[in-house]
């Protein structure tokens, strides 16, 4: 009696198609994980050329300046004179300083290369700007922290305890005689508070004073802030970045013109 070869057959068959789907479906896993890796050094590559762009710009930029520097240099030293570190005008108050930091945050991010960020931002765009602001507000922090030295007005002082007072200070413009910009608060020691202003008793005007320190910056991230919104308070820089500072008080002058040894009794002052 013959014997059927068809079910042998089958069986073989099924036993094939199995093997060939398991080895089709162990091939695809390495390479998802060929794709994902792909991707991942894909990122790498992009963050790469980004900081070699904002390098290169960087670097023309300083190339720049140095040949400007040099060029000054060779002009003063003609004429014989010995040169000193001047501070712009508009960074002798807080709202100038702001406004530098501000300046050198349009001119780095657009170094950068890196797209403007927006809500409607990819995630991968959102982890490399952040990347990037964090190393900017780093070298931000200590090159914009600096002893100050500003013309002032003291507008008003009152008592917050017996040895400090919240005194209301106005930048003054000296060359001009006017004042220059916003009003900004600082608590200083009242000692120094009274020194300044009891030369001024029975005048109607406020006392003009030389107001030393160090001006201390502390940029900080703000994830859920984008734009400047109604009231720009605390001062916005950029996206996701706004600046908060404080006031290392060492002196008060009665006069612009005049120093003041740091008082023994200063204390650090605080922003608004």
């Amino acid at each position: 009696m013959p014997i059927s070869c068809r079910p042998t057959s089958l069986v073989l068959v099924a036993i094939l198609t199995l093997t060939a789907l398991s080895t089709a479906s162990q091939a695809q896993a390495p390479e998802n994980e060929l794709a994902r890796e792909n991707e991942r050094l894909a990122a790498q590559v992009r963050d790469l050329e980004a900081t070699l762009k904002a390098a290169l710009t960087r670097i023309a930029e300083l190339e720049k300046s140095l040949a400007t520097a040099h060029a000054t240099a060779g002009t003063s030293s003609g004429a014989g004179s010995t040169s000193t570190k001047a501070i712009e005008p508009s960074n002798l108050s807080p709202a100038g300083l702001t406004a530098a930091i501000r300046d050198d945050f349009k001119i780095e991010f657009k170094a950068s290369g890196l797209p403007e960020l927006t809500e409607a931002s990819t995630a991968d765009e959102r982890i490399r700007y952040t990347r990037w602001l964090k190393k900017w507000m780093a070298t931000s922090n200590r090159r914009f922290r600096e002893r100050v030295s500003w013309p002032v007005m003291v507008k008003q002082g009152k008592a917050i305890s017996s040895n400090n007072t919240l005194t209301t200070f106005q930048p003054w413009d000296v060359a001009r005689s006017v004042e220059s910009g916003k009003s900004f608060e600082l608590v200083i020691p009242t000692r120094s508070f009274t020194r300044t202003t009891r030369t001024r008793i029975g005048a109607t005007d406020a006392a003009v004073a030389r107001l030393d320190g160090i001006f201390i910056p502390a940029i900080r991230l703000n994830t859920s802030r984008l734009e400047v919104g109604p009231f720009d308070n605390p001062p916005f820089l950029g996206s996701m970045a706004e600046l908060i500072w404080r006031f290392d008080f060492k002196g008060l002058a009665p006069e612009a013109t005049t120093p003041e040894a740091t008082t023994p009794d200063a204390t650090r002052g605080t922003s608004p």
